[in-house]
C-alpha cells in the first residue's frame, strides 16, 4: 500500500483553506515538476507553517493533484469574492487524491573495465595440461567461459556513465506482491517444520489450534 500524504487525513474544510493560500501564491495546478518544483515546495512549507504543520516534498504532489482534480469545485468556491467558501455541500464534493505505487523501468549505459572471477572443474591427467584443455574446449564450443561458477564479486574500474533512459511506468500489482510474500512465508515455514522433532511439532500444533480458535 502506497504511503499517503499527511494532508490526506485532514478535514476537507481545512484543505480548502490550504488551497486558498496556495492558489493566492500561484502554486502549480497539475504536474509540479514541469515548473519550479523548489519554489512550489517552499510555498507549501510557508503555508504549512501558518497552520503549524511541517510539509515534506511528497506533500507538493498531493496538493498539485488536489487542485487539479478539484479544479471546477475550487473555482466555484472562490468565485464572487469566495462567497461559497463555507458551502458544506460543495466542500463535501471535493475528491481526495490517492497515491499509488508505480514501477519505473529505466536503463543506464556506459563503459568500464571489469574483471570477473570464475572457477571450473576439469578432468585431466596432468595439472600442467588443464589450461590448454580449457582453451581447446572453449575453441571447439564444448565449454563456455561463463559455464563456471562465480567465486567472488566482479571488479569494475574506470566506470564512465554515458546517459540514462526512462522506460515504461506501470502500477504495482499489490495483490501479486502479497501473494509472493505469502508463498515465501509458507515455503520457509515448511522447511522449518520439516526440521522439528515430534515433541516440538505437538507443542506447535497446540499453539496453532489455540490461535485458530480466536479467529
Amino acid at each position: 500500500m502506497a504511503e499517503q500524504s499527511q494532508f490526506s487525513r485532514l478535514p476537507k474544510k481545512q484543505l480548502v483553506f490550504f488551497a486558498e493560500k496556495l492558489v493566492d501564491e500561484d502554486f502549480p495546478i497539475g504536474n509540479p515538476y514541469t515548473d519550479d518544483f523548489d519554489s512550489a515546495y517552499s510555498t507549501l512549507q510557508d503555508v504549512s507553517n501558518y497552520f503549524s504543520i511541517k510539509a515534506v516534498q511528497e506533500d507538493v504532489e498531493f496538493f498539485a493533484k488536489f487542485l487539479e482534480i478539484n479544479d471546477e469545485i475550487i473555482a466555484e468556491l472562490f468565485a464572487n469574492n469566495k462567497e461559497q467558501m463555507k458551502n458544506r455541500l460543495l466542500i463535501e464534493q471535493l475528491e481526495i487524491p490517492v497515491a499509488k505505487n508505480y514501477n519505473l523501468d529505466y536503463d543506464v549505459d556506459g563503459s568500464c573495465t571489469y574483471t570477473e572471477y570464475f572457477s571450473q572443474e576439469f578432468n585431466s591427467y596432468d595439472e600442467d595440461w588443464v589450461r590448454d584443455s580449457a582453451e581447446q574446449q572453449r575453441s571447439d564450443g564444448s565449454w563456455d567461459i561463463y559455464d563456471g561458477r562465480e567465486r567472488s564479486p566482479t571488479d569494475y574500474e574506470n566506470f564512465d556513465v554515458n546517459d540514462h533512459h526512462y522506460g515504461d511506468v506501470y502500477e504495482v500489482d499489490e495483490t501479486t506482491t502479497e501473494s509472493i510474500l505469502d508463498c515465501l512465508v509458507i515455503e520457509n515455514t515448511s522447511e522449518i517444520v520439516n526440521s522439528l522433532d515430534r515433541k516440538t511439532l505437538l507443542e506447535l500444533r497446540r499453539i496453532i489450534d489455540s490461535k485458530l480458535r480466536l479467529l
